[in-house]
């Protein structure tokens, strides 16, 4: 028998889905304005249909004998207890969410042979059957589908909109539905919980509308310093693709073990800690600035809160000049700062971002830099003595696999810490950021785990542990408002938005940085009009800002590198009308 023949799968055998209707019934019925989550996740649906978090999809565990009927009784308490799983969401204006006090969900149910393959993989299959066709936005915001064998249901997947849950509310719903299903006693609604109709009502108290604004305001003094691309790097390829290597390490897991004891912080901070360390050795950084994701159960009211809560937030990590161990507590304080600040209008945050973009020339991409969505269980992992970890690591890996196309020139997703590191990080433009870059980024991180895992790490140790070089960038770069910028990426997209042959961008001019000259056209006769079609192309541009100075000219010269072939008419910075 050959190696690949041991290997194969039998292959997956699934009839099609029989419809089982799931009759619910709940308290209360009502319609009330969206919830701030709600808000946020509606904002970026309008930006991302195709995303592959649009719809969150997980296994539902099932075990020992329980039958379909068993699984029609669990679906219908967890309506009638959860009211964001019957809800309609209504883009409207202003958007609502439609409570129903009754309905029917329709439960798909297969026939399998129970040859087949895992649990798992069984719901993964039925997690692409549900998928099939997108969720009806008039209708619930959930589907579920099992596989039986013989009357036995052997597996289930669960698809849930991200308007009515996000990871932790799904993690909520996972743990209900097995115990459910497990204890026929549970299998009741309970007492009442605090719901998003509740969190709306909260949410428009005049305290929670000032702390809002403050969120806000806090934004606003992060985005007008944080830069365009935290990890700006040349084309080292003419295309890419999107790719998301994966790193296991017992030995960081080991590691940020020993780590957590001597700081008494969470392992997801000493992670941070040294994915910041790694960043600004790579970067030139001090401070980094950057995107993260704030899941917002604060509260024991919010622990069993199904529905969605988390949004994004801008952490603020000092670097420059910590040990190891202080920039780990200092990574926990900055990540409670920008959750303090993590819940806001949408909608207004993008109306304010548009206006920074504009005055700034940037546009900003905010996929979460780091995110994690690994669960605390403080249990210390075994032997993590210098020894244990060095033996570990003999079984690092970092796999590799395709993932959607994104726009994230970086996003790191601690995935578990416990037992086993597992921290995936994903590029969308494996042009700037190849596979063998994501690899040594994550190798770096377990060096400087396993170093500090033995003792505190000075600074210049730091950097030794890390073992990567600054980012080679050509001598013709340049640091203007806190961006990398590659002048001749500024080049292509004034040639995307003008044509070629009409506009030089110039590094340095005079006293001024990224100084364009443009040949003005029936269209664009002003430096306001010129940075408005520069700004409408510079998405996608992770190298490029706007020029600081437009200079509008009759016609490009003979010699547009000679800057004194241009015969000026007007000029200024495009943000602010009336220069000239």
């Amino acid at each position: 028998m050959t190696r690949s023949s041991r290997l194969r799968r039998p292959p997956i055998l699934l009839s099609a889905p029989e419809p089982v209707a799931v009759a619910f019934t709940g308290q209360r019925a009502a319609e009330k304005p969206m919830t701030l989550g709600q808000l946020n996740i509606l904002e970026w649906f309008r930006n991302a249909s195709g995303h592959p978090y649009v719809t969150i999809g997980a296994e539902l565990a099932v075990c020992g004998d329980v039958g379909v009927a068993d699984v029609v009784e669990t679906i219908a308490v967890l309506l009638a207890r959860h009211e964001g799983l019957r809800t309609r969401y209504r883009d409207g204006d202003p958007p609502t969410q439609q409570v129903l006090d009754s309905g029917v969900l329709t439960l798909g149910v297969c026939s399998t042979d129970g040859s087949g393959p895992d649990r798992s993989a069984i719901a993964q299959r039925l997690l692409r059957q549900l998928r099939a066709e997108p969720l009806d936005p008039a209708g619930l915001p959930l589907r579920i589908a099992v596989a039986e064998n013989t009357g036995t249901v052997v597996a289930a997947a669960m698809d849930i909109s991200h308007l009515a849950a996000d990871f932790g509310a799904v993690e909520i719903i996972k743990q209900e539905f097995a115990q459910m299903l497990a204890d026929r006693s549970a299998r009741r609604a309970g007492l009442p919980r605090h719901q998003p109709l509740d969190q709306a009502e909260l949410e428009s108290s005049p305290a929670q509308r000032r702390q809002a604004e403050m969120a806000l305001r806090y934004w606003r003094e992060q985005l007008s310093r944080m830069p365009q691309c935290l990890y700006a790097t040349p084309r080292t390829a003419p295309s890419g693709d999107s790719v998301c290597a994966g790193l296991s390490s017992v030995a960081g897991a080991l590691a940020a073990s020993a780590i957590a004891a001597r700081t008494r912080t969470s392992r997801a901070s000493i992670v941070l800690a040294a994915v910041g360390a790694v960043l600004a050795q790579r970067t030139g950084y001090r401070e980094l600035v950057f995107p993260a994701l704030a899941g917002n159960r604060f509260g024991p009211r919010l622990a069993g809160y199904v529905g969605t809560l988390a949004q994004g937030c801008l952490t603020v990590l000092p670097v420059a000049g910590h040990d190891f161990d202080a920039l780990v507590r200092t990574a926990w304080t900055a990540v409670l700062e920008s959750c303090r600040h993590s819940r806001y209008d949408a909608f207004h945050r993008v109306e304010m971002a548009r206006r920074i973009e504009h005055d700034r020339g940037v546009r900003f991409n905010y996929e979460p830099l780091f995110n994690s969505v690994a669960a605390e269980t403080g249990v210390p992992s075994r032997d993590s003595s210098p020894a244990a970890i060095e033996q570990a690591r003999r079984s690092t890996s970092v796999s590799l696999r395709p993932m959607p196309a994104g726009s994230s020139q970086l996003r790191f997703d601690l995935c578990q810490a416990d037992h086993v590191l597992r921290l995936d990080l994903w590029t969308g433009d494996t042009r700037r950021v190849s596979p063998d870059e994501l690899r040594s980024l994550l190798l770096a991180v377990e060096n400087l785990l396993v170093a500090a895992a033995a003792g505190d790490l000075s600074a210049e140790e730091i950097r030794a542990a890390v073992r990567l070089e600054p980012i080679t960038r050509g001598p013709d770069w340049v640091l203007a408002d806190s961006c990398w910028v590659e002048p001749a990426e500024v080049q292509r997209v004034l040639d995307e938005a003008f044509g070629p042959d009409v506009a030089k961008v110039f590094a340095q001019a005079g006293d001024r940085q990224l100084v364009a000259y443009l040949a003005e056209s029936e269209s664009v006769r002003t430096p306001e009009q010129a940075h408005a079609r520069y700004m409408a192309a510079l998405a996608g541009h992770p190298t490029a800002i706007a020029p600081r100075h437009y200079v509008m000219c009759a016609a490009m010269p003979a010699d547009p590198a000679d800057r004194s072939q241009w015969r000026v008419l007007r000029s200024g910075d495009g943000r602010s009308p009336g220069e000239s």
